[in-house]
């Protein structure tokens, strides 16, 4: 029901008729294959990625079919055939990879980078800047914001009219992405205001663009490209009038100056330190969303920004210019491809040039991010601050003032208190709302695998919100501290929590979370009377008034629409293995949402695996989690050939005395699922699994 990533080889018959690249926005194809998932690859998560772009996996064509005549697409495919046009242009006047970076920054073609190019941007800190986003639109607002003025002088707004189609020319000629066209929405306000004479006041234009954007979508300010796109342009925005002053300070000095040269040399200048303002401030308000989503902060990333964003204007007028003059002829392209392979050049060799320096991003936490835009806003509304607080007590003042009404001084106090309680309450009802919007359920399965140490805890959120709690972990407050990783802090209810296993690293974590969380049920399979835990765990579900159910082999709870936790073991007679009956008869789920599939498999042991895996039951699974923390134990080849995952997640504390997890079960895991598939929260911390019922994504903490 989603999109897929195709990979597929142009058919014979249209090799033969057409030129590269072949294939054409609109043609109609016939492909066979079978949807994949990707996986994880030197630590990049391609699935995930994927999922944030709306992709849910891959295909690779066993067979395909053109059907020539069929080819559609309207002004969309004309449009792409503008961006083909283009950028054959560029290849055949500009040498590579100066080619290839000038269709990445002009048209956001950026397939035709050479890889070393890719690494020598990421390693520097200035990666941002291949993606066309903000910073860019902004960049080509101030230049032909300039020229505009300079060529039609500022009498009349019609000279706003030339960034206005600039811009969104621009966003044409880069294919439209979602992160451009809202640069060129802010954009287009800024332009709007300064021509209704108020362009020193940000504020209103981010905004208004801020609730257009998120009319139709709600949820774009949960997605990190629209959080770095708003960003980066509110920086231009906020950035803009500090550029202005010095425009115009170094138009200034230039008018005493006769000779020609010196004066455009001033003008240009003035341009270069417009740009070089706007682009610093781009970078300040997106650099915490940068340390915190990538996890890694660039020491070199913002002076060497700086440095490079003189030559974008450059750039992107060489390189439009070089485009379209190619296309007229050939010759003339490349004579006008001098003008961008200059700046393209500068830019390949400044980021080439210096050693990767950085620091981990990971100290960078929300409240820090918070506090960091909380900062910039206090900055910008402390001078402005006082008229405004004065101007809504003069209107308040006004409206509920005895000379408008007869109304007494006690009525009138009366109502101006209802009016800011009013406000207040306007103000809270908003921000539930929203929190609701951005926090609510997305409609996906969620599966996350706490870090607590040596122990398991596992917590599962449904498609409409159902929250299960799958053991405690070894500490009293392990799963009350490890759960606001999944929750919002306000959220204090469960609606099943689930006890696995009786033994202390499973169980200790539960009474806690009884107290501390509004339980609706409560779950267990055979529980050992022995057990250290079960005196508290019983106390607390009768002070807590919870209910609870035990379940054993062939018992399923419906969890949500399609969502159902069948359990697989213990059946009813015990099992003894070598570690006792508590390991061997712990309680074993398979968690089904559509065709998607979690096994959890509490502590069990090479006698309870061989018991599953020559039973009818159902055992195979997407994800497993590993038997009784990857003990030598458990895990066995036969167990593991009937689970068949893709994945499998150890929970294990990292040097813990038990030796866990074993090497050769690593090694067997690793066999079966790839380096890449297998996931330790000793190592990577929390594992957070999602799913649609087909594909599946996974992110890691650290």
């Amino acid at each position: 029901d989603g999109k897929v990533l195709v990979y597929a080889p142009p058919p014979n018959k249209m090799v033969s008729l057409r030129e590269p690249p072949y294939y054409r926005y609109g043609d109609s194809l016939v492909v066979e294959g079978v949807p994949e998932i990707p996986k994880i690859a030197e630590g990049f998560d391609f699935a995930a990625y994927l999922a944030s772009h709306g992709i849910s996996g891959v295909v690779f064509s066993r067979k395909i079919e053109w059907l020539p005549g069929t080819s559609g697409g309207g002004w969309r495919a004309g449009l792409f055939q503008v961006r083909g046009m283009l950028s054959r242009s560029l290849s055949a006047a500009l040498p590579s990879p100066q080619s290839a970076l000038a269709q990445g920054l002009l048209l956001g073609r950026r397939g035709q980078i050479p890889t070393e190019v890719k690494d020598s941007f990421r390693a520097s800190g200035t990666a941002h800047l291949l993606a066309i986003s903000g910073l860019h639109v902004g960049i080509l607002l101030v230049m032909t914001t300039g020229a505009s003025a300079v060529a039609l002088g500022r009498r009349r707004q019609m000279y706003l009219l030339v960034p206005l189609a600039a811009i969104w020319l621009y966003a044409l000629v880069s294919g439209l992405p979602v992160s451009v066209q809202r640069a060129a929405l802010m954009g287009s306000l800024y332009l709007a205001a300064t021509g209704l004479g108020r362009p020193h006041n940000p504020l209103p234009l981010l905004a208004l663009s801020a609730v257009l954007i998120t009319s139709l979508d709600p949820l774009a300010l949960t997605q990190v490209s629209f959080q770095l796109s708003f960003t980066a342009m509110a920086g231009v925005l906020l950035a803009l009038p500090y550029a202005s002053r010095a425009t115009e300070a170094i138009r200034d000095r230039s008018a005493n100056l006769s000779q020609g040269w010196f004066v455009w040399g001033n003008r240009l200048a003035g341009w270069t330190a417009s740009g070089v303002i706007v682009s610093l401030g781009a970078t300040l308000a997106t650099m915490p969303l940068v340390a915190a989503h990538f996890q890694t902060l660039p020491l070199l990333g913002i002076p060497l920004t700086i440095l490079a964003l003189p030559a974008l204007p450059s750039v992107l007028a060489g390189s439009f210019l070089t485009a379209v003059g190619g296309l007229v002829h050939p010759v003339l392209g490349q004579a006008l491809g001098i003008a961008a392979w200059v700046p393209l050049s500068y830019l390949v060799a400044l980021v080439s040039a210096p050693p990767s320096v950085s620091v981990s991003g990971s100290w960078v936490s929300p409240p820090l991010v918070w506090g960091w835009y909380l900062v910039l806003a206090g900055l910008m509304l402390v001078p402005r601050g006082r008229r405004v607080y004065q101007r809504f007590r003069a209107a308040l003042l006004t409206v509920t003032s005895p000379a408008n009404s007869q109304q007494t001084p006690a009525k009138t106090k009366l109502l101006r208190y209802a009016a800011v309680a009013a406000l207040i309450v306007l103000a809270g009802a908003t921000s539930f709302l929203w929190a609701q919007v951005l926090l609510g359920p997305d409609g996906d399965l969620h599966v996350y695998f706490l870090d607590v140490g040596q122990g398991d805890s596992t917590l599962v959120v449904t498609p409409n919100g159902r929250q299960v709690l799958i053991d405690g972990g070894p500490g009293a407050y392990s799963a009350t501290g490890a759960i606001p990783q999944a929750l919002p802090p306000w959220d204090r209810s469960l609606d099943l929590v689930v006890l696995t296993h009786p033994d202390s690293d499973h169980a200790f974590g539960l009474p806690e979370t009884m107290d501390q969380y509004q339980v609706g049920l409560a779950i267990a399979g055979a529980q050992d009377p022995t057990a250290s835990v079960n005196a508290l765990w019983n106390d607390r579900l009768t002070a807590n008034g919870i209910e609870l159910t035990r379940l054993s082999s062939g018992g399923r709870v419906v969890l949500d629409d399609g969502v159902v936790l069948h359990a697989l073991h213990p059946s009813q007679g015990p099992v003894t293995g070598s570690s006792g009956d508590r390991n061997n008869n712990g309680l074993v789920l398979r968690l089904v949402y559509g065709e998607a599939s979690f096994l959890f498999t509490a502590d069990i042991e090479a006698a309870s695996e061989s018991v599953l895996a020559r039973s009818s039951q159902v055992l195979a699974s997407d994800v497993l989690k590993v038997p009784h923390h990857g003990s030598k134990t458990s895990s066995t080849a036969l167990f593991l050939e009937r689970v068949n995952p893709s994945a499998a997640v150890i929970s294990a504390g990292a040097g813990n005395r038990y030796g866990h997890p074993h090497p050769e079960v690593v090694d067997r895991l690793e066999i079966l699922v790839g380096k890449e598939g297998l996931f330790q929260t000793a190592q990577q911390g929390s594992i957070h699994f999602a799913t649609d019922g087909s594909a599946l994504w996974v992110e890691t903490q650290r």
